[in-house]
């Protein structure tokens, strides 16, 4: 097994450390919402080994980056990863957070990494924020830690943070005000794509990356909803600066 995971990781930093970035971008299909069976709720079929298929989904599908985001759960990003090696899709490893701010006690915090960023490295995260292992995979979990806490977390070992679905329920509509002028966010996943139209009436001066992903929960639904980015590298090293928040681009 030691081996094994030597191995992988020896091909993930290869992919890491080899990509180029290019002087022209090029437009990248991206799903960067994507559930596993380590979420509760995920429709699986029996007998069927699901990272391979995904992979194999995604090539048909035309996608090329998938981010995988379970809620509470690194269990699937290695094999993911391993199930995409000699084939052209991207993984990023991720996690799915619910979290409280202000009046809204029901946030969906997507966080993204480095593709290096292993199934171990995403647990200990959860450990640092005080996620028991029973939680592991529970969507209806909620992390008691402060908001800033969290999110200063995942930026320590250089993740990103997407706000997701802010715009499903009233309590999360209010605290978007607080998001974009307070904490510097200008990339959110959108349920709605008439929500668009309330950002550019409410800050008509800021630019935003307004994305709709598939928050897939099978994997029928992957790919359902995605992304064009136009990026001069593909994976997360195009993505981090992209939907960075301003409060870090300014450092």
């Amino acid at each position: 097994m030691a081996g094994r995971k030597r191995s992988l990781r020896g091909k993930i930093e290869k992919k890491v450390v080899s990509s180029r970035r290019s002087k022209r971008r090029k437009s990248y299909t991206v799903d960067l919402r994507v559930h596993t069976p380590a979420s509760s709720g995920y429709f699986g079929i029996e007998g069927l080994d699901t990272a391979p298929a995904m992979i194999s989904l995604a090539k048909v599908k035309g996608i090329d980056v998938i981010a995988v985001t379970d809620f509470y759960s690194g269990a699937y990003v290695d094999r993911l990863i391993e199930a995409s090696q000699g084939s052209p899709i991207t993984i990023i490893p991720g996690v799915d957070i619910r979290c409280s701010l202000n009046v809204c006690r029901d946030m969906v915090l997507t966080c993204l990494f480095q593709e290096d960023f292993g199934s171990a490295q995403i647990n200990a995260l959860l450990t640092r924020l005080g996620v028991p292992e029973s939680a592991y995979g529970d969507r209806s979990y909620i992390v008691q830690r402060e908001f800033d806490e969290i999110v200063n977390e995942v930026e320590k070992v250089g993740g990103r943070v997407i706000p997701s679905r802010m715009d499903k329920t009233p309590q999360r509509l209010s605290v978007l005000p607080l998001l974009v002028e307070k904490y510097g966010f200008r990339t959110f996943d959108l349920a709605y794509a008439d929500s668009k139209e309330y950002f550019k009436k409410r800050w008509p001066r800021i630019k935003f990356n307004l994305f709709s992903f598939s928050n897939a929960n099978s994997l029928a639904q992957l790919g359902s909803r995605t992304a064009k980015l136009m990026m001069h590298v593909e994976g997360f090293v195009g993505i981090k600066d992209l939907v960075a928040r301003e409060a870090r681009l300014a450092r």
